[in-house]
């Protein structure tokens, strides 16, 4: 009988990098991300899917989210940075925009950039990760010492965002949590009920669990491969 078992664990690297360390818009909660979700996901003719283009994040984001172009564009830019991409190419993409003598070359060839569209969902919702609570706003660490104490509030949170980017175990604990609702987001817009929630019968695709290698790894014990 086979006694091998299947070993996950959470990738530190989306955290670490990809998690700002400031609190996220509050248009990135689960509610407004399951709309962009539905949106992208139904409009794969027009470079929302499975491929996310600049141009169509740019109007979701602008148009949509009341974002600033430029905080727009950092999202879509960190994220496209833990793409797998040879330093080659991130030299080739760098002299290019240097290379651009106006604005609109700039926009033209951010134009030709795009991101996995499930990946990039997850991205925004892990931003999360720093997102300040009323009640840590109001005492703070869980545990506060008398350290924490004598700090100023800015500083307490910039620290505890700090502490949570860097905690492997808070990474765990925040995929945990919130499992049911990352997986949410990934599913089919067929899956979902009219208020973009999931049923008993929804079903994710293989598509989605791919996708979940943004965040997820794992092997089969005694197996030597991730």
């Amino acid at each position: 009988m086979d006694q091998s078992r299947v070993l996950l664990w959470v990738k530190a690297e989306p955290f670490i990098v990809g998690a700002l360390q400031v609190p996220p818009p509050s248009k990135f909660s689960l509610h407004y991300l399951r709309k962009i979700s539905t949106y992208v996901q139904i409009r794969a003719t027009e470079g929302a899917y499975p491929r996310l283009y600049w141009s169509t994040w740019r109007h979701i984001a602008c148009g949509k989210l009341q974002l600033a172009k430029d905080l727009a564009w950092l999202y879509f830019e960190i994220f496209d940075s833990l793409s797998m991409k040879t330093p080659e190419e991130r030299l080739e993409w760098s002299e290019v925009l240097s290379n651009c003598m106006s604005e609109e070359e700039v926009e033209k060839q951010r134009n030709q950039l795009s991101v996995d569209t499930l990946q990039f969902l997850l991205f925004l919702y892990i931003q999360q990760l720093n997102k300040v609570s009323l009640r840590t706003s109001l005492i703070g660490e869980e545990w506060p010492s008398p350290r924490n104490k004598s700090q100023s509030p800015d500083l307490t949170e910039k620290s505890n965002c700090h502490n949570k980017n860097w905690n492997d175990y808070s990474h765990q604990a925040f995929v945990y949590d919130h499992l049911s609702d990352l997986l949410e987001l990934l599913l089919d817009p067929k899956q979902l009920t009219a208020s973009f929630h999931s049923t008993h019968s929804s079903l994710v695709s293989r598509e989605a669990v791919v996708a979940l290698s943004f965040l997820i790894e794992g092997t089969i014990s005694r197996a030597r491969k991730i």
